[in-house]
C-alpha cells in the first residue's frame, strides 16, 4: 500500500533538499509492481539533479532493506535503466554505491531485460573502479567478485572483460586486509573464467526491453497521469539508453560469428515511422551521412552496411560496417563528437556536426524522428551515447528552410569516366549475386584501383542504377538493353537530371534544360550548395561533374 502520494513537481522544483527528505519520510513504497509512485521516483532519478537522485536512491535502498531484498523484476529493471540513463554521473557520487545494492538484487543476468543493460553497467563500473573514491572502487570490486558467477554470464566483449579485470586487480592490490583480498581475488578469478567462455545466445534480448518499456509506459499512464511530460521524458531517456545498448550488443553477441571478428562497428537506426518507403529512405540517408563523415575524415574505404538485426520498438535496424579497428574508432569518435560538449569545440568536428544537422533537419521537417547509436570493440567506444533528430531545435529547422539548395558530399560523384560506369552496370547485371566477383572483373577490365571501384559503385548509385545494397535496379536493366552507346549516354543524361546533384545544378543555374547548364560553373556550384566539401575536394569533384556534363552535352 502507498500513502500520501508524492508531489513529483514539488521534488523537481524545490531547491531545499531537507524539505524533499521530509516530504518523502512517510511514503510507503511497494516494490512488487510498477505503480504511480515507482514511476514518479523514476522520473526524479532521470530528470532531477544528482543530489535529488541520491536522496531517492537512498530512500528506495531503505525500502529495499525493509522488504528483505524482495523486488519485482520489472521494478528493478526500471530503476536500473532509469538511473543508468542519466548522463555524466560524477565519479565520486554516492549513486555509485547505492546502485550496487539494486544490481545485487538481479537474480539472473542472462534474463534478456537485464542482459540488455550490461554494456552501460559495465561502462558505469569501469568508471567507478578507475576514478571513484577508495570506498566506491572497493564496493564495486566487492560486487563483481561476490556476484561473479551470475554477472559473468551477461554478454560483453573480451576487450570489455579485460578492462574490468585489469581495473579490479588494480583496486585489489591496494586492499589492506589479507582475508578480504583473498576472497575478492577468488571471486575475480571465477568471474574471468566464466565470462571469457560465455557465449550469450538468447534471441529475445533484441525485443524484450522494447516490450517491457511499452508495458510500463502504457497509454493509460499518459492518459491518466498528471505528470505525463515527466514520464515521456523519462521514457525517452531510457529508450536512448536501449538504443546504445543494442548497438553495443551487436558487437558483443554477433561479432564472434563473423570471420573478421574484431573489425568494424555496429550502427543502430531507429525511426518512429514503420512505412517501408520511409524506413528505406531513412536507411539510405543514414548510410549517406556515414559516407560523408568517412570522406571528411579521409577514410579511404567505401562503407558497406550489412544487415545484422532488427528489433521491435518503432522500427529498429542494426547494421554491421566492416572497417579496420583504427578506422572504426576514428569514425565512432567523430559521430560521438556530435553530442559531446568538449568535442563540439574542436574545429575538426564542426563539419561533421553541420552534416548531421542537415540530415536531422531533413527528417525533422518531415516529422520523422530518427535515433542513431554506434559501437566498436574498443572499450572507449563500446558504449556511446546515442544521438537523435530530437536534439535539433525548431530554430535549426527554420534556418534550414531558408536555404535554397543543399547537397551532401555523398550526392556528388567522384568517378570521371561514364564509359566505365556503363561497364560496371553490365557487370552488376551479369554477376548480381557477388560483389567480390564484380569488383574483380571491373578491376581487370578497367585497370582501376579498389578505391576507384568504390567511386564507380557510388556513381552508379547516384544515377539510380543500383540500390544501397549494390543490387541492380530496373533502370539499369533498361539501360543495359539499349542497342547503341549514343542511346545509353542519353539515358544516363536523363538519370543525371533526376539525381540530387543533377537536379540541384539545374535549379542553381536557374535554367530549364541540361544543355543550358555551364560546365565551368561546377566548382562555384559545389562550394555554394555543398558546404561539407573542402575547397580542394570541391575542385576534384567539380572536375568530375564538368567531364560528365561535357559528355552529356554531346548526346543531349
Amino acid at each position: 500500500m502507498t500513502a500520501n502520494p508524492i508531489s513529483l513537481q514539488k521534488i523537481l522544483d524545490s531547491d531545499d533538499l531537507h524539505e524533499i527528505i521530509d516530504s518523502l519520510e512517510d511514503i510507503s513504497v511497494s516494490l512488487d509492481r510498477v505503480d504511480e509512485n515507482i514511476l514518479q521516483f523514476s522520473a526524479v532519478l532521470a530528470l532531477g539533479t544528482q543530489e535529488k537522485a541520491e536522496i531517492i536512491l537512498g530512500i528506495l535502498g531503505q525500502k529495499l532493506i525493509q522488504a528483505d531484498r524482495q523486488i519485482n523484476d520489472e521494478v528493478l529493471w526500471l530503476l536500473l535503466a532509469t538511473i543508468l540513463s542519466r548522463q555524466n554521473i560524477k565519479a565520486d557520487s554516492p549513486i555509485r554505491i547505492n546502485i550496487l545494492g539494486f544490481t545485487s538484487c538481479v537474480q539472473d543476468w542472462q534474463l534478456p531485460i537485464f542482459a540488455l543493460l550490461t554494456p552501460v553497467l559495465d561502462s558505469f563500473l569501469i568508471v567507478s573502479l578507475e576514478q571513484g573514491t577508495t570506498l566506491i572502487s572497493e564496493q564495486t570490486l566487492d560486487f563483481i567478485s561476490t556476484w561473479a558467477e551470475d554477472y559473468a554470464k551477461a554478454p560483453r566483449t573480451l576487450e570489455q572483460l579485460s578492462r574490468l579485470n585489469a581495473l579490479a586487480r588494480s583496486v585489489l592490490e591496494k586492499v589492506d586486509y589479507l582475508s578480504l583480498e583473498e576472497e575478492w581475488a577468488e571471486g575475480l578469478d571465477a568471474f574471468l573464467k566464466i565470462a571469457s567462455k560465455e557465449k550469450y545466445s538468447n534471441p529475445a534480448i533484441w525485443s524484450s526491453a522494447g516490450y517491457l518499456l511499452t508495458k510500463i509506459y502504457s497509454s493509460q499512464v499518459f492518459d491518466s497521469d498528471q505528470n505525463m511530460i515527466e514520464n515521456l521524458a523519462t521514457k525517452n531517456n531510457i529508450l536512448r539508453l536501449i538504443n546504445s545498448c543494442l548497438a553495443a550488443l551487436e558487437i558483443a553477441i554477433e561479432n564472434h560469428l563473423n570471420k573478421k571478428a574484431g573489425r568494424g562497428l555496429s550502427v543502430l537506426v531507429r525511426t518512429d515511422k514503420i512505412e517501408n518507403n520511409i524506413v528505406t529512405n531513412v536507411t539510405n540517408q543514414i548510410q549517406a551521412f556515414f559516407q560523408e563523415v568517412a570522406d571528411s575524415l579521409n577514410i579511404t574505404s567505401f562503407l558497406t552496411f550489412s544487415f545484422a538485426q532488427t528489433a521491435p520498438g518503432s522500427w529498429i535496424q542494426i547494421f554491421h560496417v566492416d572497417l579496420s579497428p583504427n578506422w572504426s574508432n576514428i569514425l565512432v569518435k567523430a559521430i560521438n563528437s556530435i553530442s559531446s560538449q568538449e568535442d563540439s569545440k574542436n574545429q575538426d568536428y564542426q563539419q561533421i556536426a553541420n552534416s548531421w544537422r542537415e540530415f536531422a533537419t531533413r527528417f525533422k521537417s518531415e516529422d520523422i524522428r530518427v535515433d542513431l547509436a554506434v559501437s566498436t570493440r574498443n572499450v572507449e567506444h563500446y558504449f556511446v551515447q546515442s544521438i537523435s533528430t530530437e536534439d535539433i531545435t525548431l530554430s535549426d529547422v527554420a534556418d534550414q528552410s531558408e536555404i535554397r539548395i543543399r547537397l551532401l558530399s555523398s550526392d556528388v560523384p567522384q568517378a570521371d569516366s561514364l564509359e566505365k560506369v556503363l561497364v560496371l552496370v553490365s557487370l552488376f547485371i551479369q554477376y548480381k549475386s557477388s560483389i567480390e566477383i564484380i569488383r574483380e572483373k571491373f578491376l581487370e577490365v578497367s585497370e582501376n584501383t579498389s578505391r576507384n571501384f568504390s567511386y564507380y559503385r557510388k556513381a552508379s548509385e547516384i544515377l539510380g542504377l543500383i540500390d544501397w545494397r549494390s543490387h541492380p535496379t530496373n533502370v539499369s536493366v533498361v539501360l543495359n538493353g539499349l542497342p547503341t552507346a549514343e542511346k545509353k549516354m542519353r539515358f544516363l543524361a536523363s538519370q543525371f537530371l533526376s539525381s540530387n546533384v543533377g537536379s540541384s545544378w539545374l535549379k542553381w543555374s536557374n535554367v530549364n534544360d541540361l544543355s543550358d547548364i555551364q560546365s565551368d560553373s561546377a566548382y562555384e556550384f559545389l562550394i555554394e550548395v555543398c558546404p561539407s566539401l573542402s575547397e580542394n575536394t570541391a575542385k576534384r569533384r567539380a572536375r568530375t561533374l564538368k567531364s560528365w556534363l561535357e559528355v552529356f552535352h554531346q548526346y543531349w
